[in-house]
């Protein structure tokens, strides 16, 4: 599964640059536009991904300008419905 990239609101964004400097996997440029995610399918803790990096990138900006989906997988266990059940 690929992930998926913080998104950026360019509105939003002032420039300060502080997603860069706490982004810990280095996967995050700074540009005219405002900040570009480098780091493609190794984010977002995936294999590839550092475990410290735990999207500080959205939590350091003032503006709010960066947001970090994420996905919720539910998993049906038959065993602990069965074992309720009994």
């Amino acid at each position: 599964m690929a992930a998926v990239l913080p998104v950026v609101d360019h509105e939003l964004c002032d420039g300060c640059g502080l997603c860069v400097e706490a982004c810990p996997c280095g996967a995050i440029e700074m540009t005219d536009k405002g900040p570009v995610f480098t780091c493609g399918d190794v984010c977002l803790k995936s294999s590839g991904c550092p475990s410290e990096c735990g999207l500080v990138c959205e939590e350091v900006c003032p503006t709010g300008a960066i947001s970090c989906s994420f996905e919720i997988i539910m998993e049906d266990d038959c065993s602990v419905r069965e074992s309720k059940e009994s």
